[in-house]
């Protein structure tokens, strides 16, 4: 139990500080350069800490697949600060150039993501973690199904979108929508079934 206390401590910590970061202004890439490594502590942190997390045992298809996304999205992280590093300006932006690659690769994201939301165990550190997921697991259970519904209609739209109007536009309309729609349904069941216990 303390072990788990002390990684949720050091996880608080990692979060505020790129929190912090995150409204730093500058001029320079390191801002992008520190919020990688701090989110990939993070991942590191949570990989070797799955099991307890979770509550399931190693051998557990969900604490493999909670492992697994875990190195997914550090492989992700890597790449963008590859991609940031190698572009002129030196900052993670959709520009005109590279918008069809980015949001192709948000694509691509979203549908793997997406594939495996169903999978992840219930938790509070992977996935989507809203007040109401993270407090019952039904909840949890229709959330990321409907993340796992949504993910290739929203990555297609997405992509051909891409073709048509601005990148940042449609990037963030599709992660916007791909999170707020199980949101705003998982949180009107939450309410429905604790109104409903209520009475």
């Amino acid at each position: 139990m303390k072990k788990n206390n002390l990684t949720r401590i050091i996880l608080s910590i990692i979060s505020i500080l790129m929190i912090v970061i995150g409204f730093m202004k500058s001029e320079g890439n390191v801002e992008i350069l520190i919020l990688g490594i701090l989110g990939i502590i993070s991942l590191v942190v949570l990989d070797t800490q799955a099991t307890s997390m979770v509550g399931l045992s190693e051998d557990n298809p969900k604490v493999k697949t909670f492992k697994f996304l875990n190195i997914f999205t550090i492989a992700i992280i890597i790449l963008c600060l590859v991609f940031a590093s190698l572009s002129p300006n030196k900052q993670l932006s959709i520009t005109e150039e590279n918008k069809t690659l980015v949001i192709g690769l948000m694509s691509v994201f979203m549908m793997f993501f997406g594939n495996l939301s169903p999978k992840i165990p219930f938790n509070r550190y992977l996935g989507l973690r809203l007040p109401w997921t993270v407090r019952d697991e039904q909840t949890w259970k229709i959330a990321h199904r409907l993340v796992g519904y949504l993910s290739f209609p929203i990555a297609i739209i997405m992509f051909i979108m891409s073709f048509f109007f601005s990148g940042e536009t449609v990037g963030s309309i599709g992660i916007l929508s791909w999170i707020i729609i199980p949101g705003l349904y998982s949180f009107v069941f939450y309410y429905k079934k604790v109104k409903g216990l209520s009475q």
